[in-house]
This record gives C-alpha cells, sequence and structure tokens, in this order.
C-alpha cells in the first residue's frame, strides 16, 4: 500500500512552519516540548485522527496541510484546528486531472465519489488502489452489516504513538478496538475471506438459535413442572374446575341484583345544595367582573374631561398671547413678506379669506369649567358607589367559598363513611368474577405451551444438520486460507530474529514465538514456560518488544508485497530505555530500524523516528534527514517564535 510523505505545513498566527520529510529517514531530535511529538500528531491528525491540545496547540494553531503521495496520485490534505467532520482533500492523478473531496471522517450512508468512496478511509484506499476487507460493523453480533476496514484501523501498525509504546500493544487489550486490531491482521496476512466470514456468521445465528430454543424448552418445562402442569391433560382439568368457579360466582352476582332495593343516597341533598353554591359564586364573579370593568371605563372618562378643562385653559392663553401676531418673513422659506400687498381680510401668508375668531367670554368659559367640574365630580361619586358595592360583593362572594368548602368537606366525610353492606356484596362477586375468568384465560394460553415445546425441541434437532454443513463449508474455506499461514509463520520467524538481534532480554535461539492468528499476541515460549507483552514486566522492555514487532510486520510486508501502508512513525522508540546505561540495545535497535530503511527488492518503509537524542546509521544510508528541534535560532521549535508550555 503505496502511501509517502512529502512535507508537512503547520500554519500558525504569525508563520507558516514547515517540516519536509526524506523519502528514507527522517530523524526528528531534541530537547521535551519543542514540538517533535506535534509533527507525529499533526499528520495523524491530517489522516483523521485527534489532536491533543496542547497550550501551543491551542494558542497558536490554525491549519494543517499534509503533502503525500497515494498510490500514483499527489494529494494535498488539509484540515483546519476547528474541523471535526471532514478532511479538504486535494489530488491530481498522473494525466494531470485534478480532484477536491471535503471527506467526511465518519462514512455517509450514499457514496460521495465513485461510487465506493463514502469517508476518508474509503477515499484513501481508493486511491492506493487497495479494496479492503469487509468486517462487521459489531463482531459479536451475527445480524451486524459488513462495512468495509477503516484506514483508522490499520494505521495503529504505522504510527506507535509515544503514550502507548509501553501501555498498549496495539490496542488488543481493548475489548472493541482490539477486535479492529485483528482485523487488520487479517487484512495484512490475507488470513480473510468473506466468504468465510459469512459461514461463521450463519454458524454462529443457527448455534446461537440451537442454544435459545434448547434452554426455553428447558426453563418452560421447568416452570410448568413447579405448578404440576406437566401434560395436556393437567391444564385442561385445572381449566374446567375453574369455569365451574366462575358459574358459581355469577349465579351468586345475578341473586344481589334482584334483591337490591332502590334507596336514596345519603349524600344528594348534600350534592344539590352544593351545585346552587357553586352557581352563586359564579354569579358573584360575573357581577364582580362587570363592576370592576365598568369603574375602569369610568377612571378613563374623568380622566379624559380633567384633560379636556386643562386644553381649554391652555387654548384660552395661547389665544390670548398670540393675538395680533403678524408674520414678516415666510417661516417655510424665509423670504419677507413685509411688504406685500393685503386686505386686513385675509391672511398675509396664504392670503387665504380670514374667519372671525369665536371668542369666549370670560362668563361663558367660566360656565364650561364649573360644568366640567361637576360632571367630574359626579364621575367621582359614582366611582365611590362602585367600590363599596364591589367591596360588599367581594365580602358576600367570600362568605359563599367559605360555605361552599365546608359543603365540600362535609361531603367527603359522608362519602367516605358510605359503605353499603350490598355494595361491598358487589365487589367481592365482581373481584371473584374477574379472578376466575383471569385465571382461564390464562390457563387457555397455558394450554398451547406442551405443543409449542415439542415444536421447539423439533426445531432445534433440525438446526443440528444445518450446524453441521456450515462447519464442513467454514473448514473447507479455511483450507483454502493456507498461503496466509505461510505469512504468519514467516512473521514469527522474523519477529524472532528481530528480538535476539536487538538483543532483547530473556530470549534466545532456543525459543519460539508463536503468534495464535486467533488473538493475534505474540508469545515467546520458553521450555515449559510462556509469556508475552503484559509479562515483559518494565516499561523499558513493552516499548522494546512494540518497536520490534513492528519492523516485523513492515519486514514481511516487503518481501511478500502485503497490503500495509509503507510508512513507520515512531515516537521515542527508546522510551523508558537510557541510552547511557543500554548503549549496546539501543544501537542494535537503531541498526534494525536503518536495516530495514535501506528496502528489500527496491522497496522500502519511509521511517519518521522522533527520540530525544540522534542516532547516526552505522553505515551511509542515502536517504537520512535529521533536524534537531531545540528552539534555538539554529535549531527552531516546530512553532518557532512560541516560547511558553
Amino acid at each position: 500500500m503505496k502511501i509517502q510523505l512529502n512535507y508537512l505545513n503547520v500554519r500558525t498566527k504569525k508563520t507558516v512552519e514547515s517540516i519536509t520529510f526524506s523519502p528514507g529517514v527522517t530523524f526528528l531530535h531534541g530537547p521535551i516540548g519543542k514540538g517533535k511529538s506535534s509533527v507525529a500528531r499533526m499528520i495523524d491528525y491530517c489522516f483523521g485522527g485527534e489532536l491533543e491540545r496542547t497550550p501551543a496547540i491551542q494558542l497558536e494553531f490554525i491549519a494543517a496541510e499534509l503533502s503525500l503521495r497515494l498510490g500514483d496520485c499527489e494529494c494535498l490534505f488539509e484540515r483546519a484546528a476547528d474541523d471535526t467532520q471532514a478532511v479538504k482533500v486535494t489530488w491530481t492523478k498522473p494525466s494531470g486531472e485534478q480532484f477536491y473531496l471535503n471527506a467526511p471522517l465518519a462514512a455517509t450512508e450514499k457514496p460521495i465519489f465513485a461510487e465506493v468512496v463514502c469517508s476518508l478511509s474509503d477515499l484513501i484506499f481508493f486511491l492506493c488502489g487497495v479494496t479492503p476487507i469487509k468486517v462487521r460493523k459489531r463482531n459479536r453480533d451475527p445480524d451486524s452489516p459488513l462495512i468495509r476496514l477503516s484506514f483508522r484501523d490499520i494505521w495503529w501498525y504505522c504510527y506507535l504513538e509515544q503514550a502507548h509504546l509501553d501501555s498498549s500493544f496495539y490496542r488488543l487489550e481493548d475489548p472493541f478496538r482490539g477486535r479492529k486490531s485483528q482485523d487488520a491482521m487479517r487484512f495484512f496476512t490475507g488470513l480473510h475471506s468473506d466468504r468465510l466470514n459469512q459461514l461463521d456468521g450463519e454458524l454462529f445465528q443457527a448455534q446461537d438459535q440451537q442454544r435459545v430454543k434448547r434452554e426455553t424448552v428447558k426453563q418452560i418445562r421447568v416452570f410448568m413442572e413447579q405448578f404440576g402442569w406437566s401434560s395436556e391433560i393437567d391444564l385442561a382439568g385445572e381449566i374446567n374446575g375453574a369455569k365451574e368457579h366462575l358459574a358459581q360466582a355469577t349465579n351468586t352476582r345475578k341473586q344481589l341484583d334482584a334483591t337490591r332495593l332502590a334507596t336514596t343516597h345519603p349524600t344528594d341533598p348534600l350534592r344539590i345544595e352544593l351545585r346552587q353554591r357553586g352557581a352563586k359564586v359564579e354569579l358573584l364573579q360575573v357581577a364582580i367582573q362587570d363592576a370592576e370593568q365598568s369603574m375602569s371605563e369610568q377612571y378613563s372618562l374623568r380622566a379624559e374631561l380633567i384633560t379636556a378643562k386643562t386644553k381649554a385653559s391652555r387654548a384660552e392663553q395661547a389665544g390670548q398671547i398670540l393675538e395680533g401676531v403678524a408674520f414678516l418673513r415666510c417661516p417655510e422659506c424665509g423670504a419677507d413678506i413685509a411688504g406685500r400687498t393685503h386686505s386686513h381680510d385675509h391672511c398675509r401668508l396664504c392670503l387665504t379669506p380670514s374667519q372671525q375668531s369665536h371668542e369666549y367670554p370670560g362668563v361663558e368659559l367660566e360656565a364650561l369649567h364649573r360644568d366640567m367640574n361637576d360632571r367630574i365630580e359626579q364621575i367621582g361619586d359614582s366611582i365611590q358607589r362602585r367600590e363599596r358595592e364591589i367591596a360588599r360583593m367581594h365580602r358576600l362572594l367570600a362568605g359563599e367559598i367559605s360555605e361552599k368548602e365546608a359543603l365540600d368537606a362535609q361531603l367527603q366525610t359522608e362519602l367516605a363513611r358510605y359503605d353499603s353492606s350490598f355494595v361491598e356484596s358487589v365487589r367481592a362477586s365482581e373481584r371473584e368474577i374477574a379472578t376466575y375468568a383471569e385465571r382461564i384465560r390464562s390457563l387457555e394460553r397455558l394450554e398451547k405451551m406442551p405443543l409449542a415445546i415439542n415444536t421447539l425441541e423439533e426445531d432445534a434437532g433440525s438446526l443440528q444438520g444445518k450446524i453441521d454443513l456450515l462447519k464442513t463449508a467454514s473448514n473447507a474455506e479455511r483450507e483454502k486460507l493456507r498461503i496466509a499461514d505461510g505469512n504468519v509463520a514467516e512473521l514469527e520467524a522474523e519477529f524472532k530474529r528481530i528480538l535476539i538481534d536487538v538483543s532483547f532480554p530473556g530470549i534466545s535461539e532456543i525459543d519460539d514465538v508463536i503468534i495464535n492468528p486467533r488473538n493475534w499476541e505474540p508469545i515467546v515460549r520458553h521450555k515449559e514456560q510462556e509469556w508475552g507483552f503484559w509479562d515483559t514486566g518494565s516499561g523499558g522492555k513493552k516499548t522494546l518488544f512494540n518497536v520490534c514487532y513492528a519492523l516485523a510486520v513492515h519486514s514481511v510486508a516487503l518481501r511478500k508485497n502485503l497490503p500495509i501502508p509503507n510508512i513507520l512513525i515512531i515516537d521515542s522508540p527508546t522510551k523508558n530505555i537510557s541510552e547511557d546505561k543500554d548503549p549496546q540495545l539501543v544501537r542494535a535497535l537503531y541498526d534494525e530500524i536503518y536495516k530495514l530503511a535501506l528496502g528489500v527488492d527496491g522497496k522500502h518503509v519511509q521511517f519518521l523516528l522522533i527520540d530525544s537524542d540522534l542516532v547516526v546509521p552505522a553505515t551511509e544510508l542515502g536517504d537520512f534527514i535529521e533536524r534537531r528541534m531545540a528552539g534555538e535560532p539554529s535549531a527552531p521549535a516546530l512553532i518557532s517564535y512560541y516560547f511558553g508550555p
């Protein structure tokens, strides 16, 4: 699976930081906190991963651009800091034809390109010319739909994160991700078949159906035996007895109806009085509402009269002040109109004939004021009368409500006390009728259970034949995958060779390395003793175990042309390993890395190595680039201008 990184541009608020990658080995080294690991995280981020939000990333990071080659296409992956749903991908074919796609991280229901691309993962496989295997969306669910293997599931074997080097073996310990990691190894080694997946799913479903049916039969039989219903005859006798009891209870109920006497309920007069009280309360509430509305209207009328009286006084004063005023200039345009010829019975401004003003004499004006004052006082008297009437009605309403509440309490007490012997007898009789009727219905449903049990047993027996056929077909399909067993055997041998060459503590030529394709956990067997990743003890040995396994996988992939991306990013391969105390171990590990970087038959793995100290190749390696990141002018950090936590 051909993938080659060209360069990474990190856009920050002030600069564009660029990292160029060698087609062979790129070695980033320097003190901690200078952005070395962030380079690997940025690459992972462009491939759809999550970005660790360090303080520098939070404050300065804007976007990342990753230039790479996928198959024969030159591609550019772009992802901004706030892009959580998709990655922008631009690619150019060898013919020069260009394409652009905003590739979603989660697969869409319908293809968005070329009828097979539903996500960023699908697009990567498509451009690399690789068809991924189909796996179940939920491994333990036989009805789960088949989906294409995700690129993120195989990326674990290409990007060894510093945080997981000594705490996880390719996520195999994770209940959910572990199954995805196993699917990735089956994809690499060829130990996979869509037909085998289908047969295994059908076999699991048939076995599960058989188990459920047999368990159901067992549970039903145990349940029925507790009540003595082991056969259809026992149930029929129970049903006949229940029907006889039901007939007796029905006759008793009819006799109670025949002897019932018509009587008047003692609470009926109290209910009539309560209805009358309720009607009075409602009438009082309506009357209070109408009176308050009329009083509100009178308040408004009185306010209008007071305003009119005030306006009349102000109009009289304004007329006296403005009497005899003459305009010498036009108030609109300012033109001089003092010399304009006009008659005294026309307006100097608009020449409209003047109208005689009707002035009220002082006596008439005073009469108008008195008339308005009288009207205002009359309305005030009316308002006071209405207020007294409303207060009286409120008192009546409160009294009626209080009496009604007392009657309500009395009614509740009377109803609680009233329980005649007739009603009690009727209730007991109806309970008995309902009990026997429900018992008959339940027994009639249970009567069908023995027949259902026999049918379930027959179905469970018939499934055994189907299970045997599926097992035979599954074994035959597995025989076709023997070539994949050869790949697994070669991976075992290569892993053992690398462990010995790097002088991994506790392993020798007499030991065996076994990889079980069921769980894909490598086990080292020393005579009767076995140990794996979780038994290595120290964090340094776990880190070394992880790195050696990745080297073995990529080494076998080169020789066997397996579909694993030919890129390996290792962040801190000597984590928990001291170069001062274990110099030979560190040297041997890097010699093994550089040996794989030389390639096999013209094919090679592109390496991005990140470590605190530089370890140069012992022999000349053509495509080797080293970059020191120390936060100095000659060796800037990833974000050159940033100095902080």
